[in-house]
C-alpha cells in the first residue's frame, strides 16, 4: 500500500511539474504570437490543456485515496 501510494505521488508530482511547464511555455508563446491568430489559438490551447491535466491528476488523486481508503477498511 505504502508503495502504491509512493508511485501515484511521484507520478502526480512529474505530471504537475510538466503541466506547471507548459502552461508557462503557452503563456511565452501567447507573448511573442505578435497577434497572429494561428500562433494564439495554438497557446491557447497549449494552456488548456495543461489546466485540464492538472485538473485531472488532482482528481485522480481523490480518487485514488478515496478506493486506497476503502480498500483498507
Amino acid at each position: 500500500n505504502r508503495i502504491i501510494r509512493t508511485v501515484i505521488n511521484l507520478f502526480s508530482l512529474v505530471v504537475g511539474v510538466v503541466s506547471v511547464i507548459m502552461i508557462i511555455v503557452g503563456g511565452l508563446k501567447y507573448i511573442t504570437s505578435g497577434g497572429d491568430s494561428g500562433n494564439v489559438t495554438g497557446a491557447k490551447n497549449t494552456i488548456l490543456y495543461a489546466i485540464i491535466g492538472i485538473v485531472i491528476v488532482a482528481l485522480s488523486q481523490f480518487i485514488i485515496r478515496f478506493v486506497l481508503t476503502k480498500v483498507n477498511q
